[in-house]
């Protein structure tokens, strides 16, 4: 499926000059300015309210801290695919900016841009740590991981972040001194948290488990691809050419709300994905409305999945996800991924 980019379908907002020079479309200047306020406001006054003696607004602060990092995610998403600013460097300034909020920095971040874009034209996921097999050799820490599976607690992702910091020091890779500078400086600044508020420091844990949950909730059930093992130092694996009825076939829109799409913006209207794929240009902003007016058209309904259908499936396959390559299919169970996220790139 393919739609037309045009922008005579949205209104534009006249705006002083330099708005236009910084911003790459002129209908993004107040939704990416919102976005961008909304971050910085809820991350620190998150911050702020973590540090309060009343439980109410302690528990307000993690839910805060938490949501101001999920749209911190998907806005470093938006900066992947350059729909946000005009400039590349002040692209690449805001992408540093939103993975020391989101946790991303960790990541070599040119790498994290060019295997995102890589998994739209190659239409598969691509893995640089095959956990799978790994847990396979390991089986003391497989059945610790799928008891906390079981248990809801992300096992998996948190594995994926452990290699992302071991990786650049067992392969000595050049990047390895700054990750290991930026893993002093946030564990130097938790630290100090704890030892002057320990709720606080508390809080924010319980924030990042929260927010690693939502976004691996989202990435579970948006794409049928089989995982692709591409082992640093080894040949590069042979992947298949797919075509564009391969990727709408293996792509899902697994929206929040259809009843009252704006609960979609939670997420940045990141589930209007088969839309996102069939152009990646797009900017946020500009998704649902495509989605109403051209893909509910013309797609396969099953295509378009129901939030209880994804909490059931969640809940079924939460530990057959961690230890099958196999990400099933609406038809016989949606099994879906775990551990392909943008944020831990290898």
């Amino acid at each position: 499926m393919a739609f037309p980019e045009t922008r005579s379908q949205f209104s534009t907002i006249r705006l002083h000059k330099p708005f236009h020079k910084i911003f790459r479309y002129s209908d993004g200047v107040v939704p990416n300015l919102a976005a961008l306020i909304y971050i910085f406001a809820g991350y620190f006054g998150g911050w702020f309210l973590l540090f309060s003696r009343h439980i109410a607004l302690f528990v307000l602060g993690i839910l805060l801290l938490a949501h101001s990092m999920i749209i911190s995610a998907y806005f470093f998403h938006e900066l992947v695919h350059h729909t946000i600013f005009r400039s590349k460097s002040t692209n690449a300034r805001m992408m540093t900016v939103m993975s020391w909020i989101n946790g991303g920095c960790l990541s070599y971040l040119p790498r994290a841009e060019k295997k995102h874009l890589a998994h739209h034209f190659q239409k598969a996921d691509v893995i640089s740590f095959d956990f799978r097999a790994w847990l396979q050799k390991h089986p003391l820490f497989a059945k610790i991981v799928m008891l906390l599976e079981w248990a809801y607690f992300p096992a998996v992702e948190m594995l994926m972040r452990g290699v992302m910091v071991i990786q650049p020091f067992s392969q000595r890779l050049p990047h390895r001194y700054r990750v290991l500078t930026t893993l002093i400086i946030r564990s130097v600044l938790w630290f100090d948290i704890l030892w002057w508020h320990w709720p606080a420091a508390l809080g924010y844990v319980l924030a990042t488990l929260l927010f690693i949950t939502v976004l691996r909730f989202i990435d579970a059930f948006q794409h049928t691809y089989e995982p692709i093992v591409a082992t640093p130092g080894a040949p590069s694996p042979e992947i298949p050419s797919r075509s564009r009825t391969y990727e709408e076939e293996n792509t899902y829109t697994n929206l929040l709300s259809q009843k009252w799409p704006v609960l979609n913006l939670f997420v940045l209207n990141f589930v209007y994905h088969n839309v996102h794929h069939a152009m990646p240009s797009m900017p946020w902003h500009r998704l649902r409305r495509y989605h109403d007016q051209h893909y509910v058209q013309e797609a396969k309904p099953s295509q378009i999945l129901s939030f209880r259908q994804q909490l059931i499936w969640y809940h079924r396959y939460r530990v057959t996800r961690a230890v099958t390559s196999d990400y099933g299919n609406i038809e016989s169970g949606f099994v879906g991924a775990v551990g392909v996220s943008f944020l831990t790139v290898l």
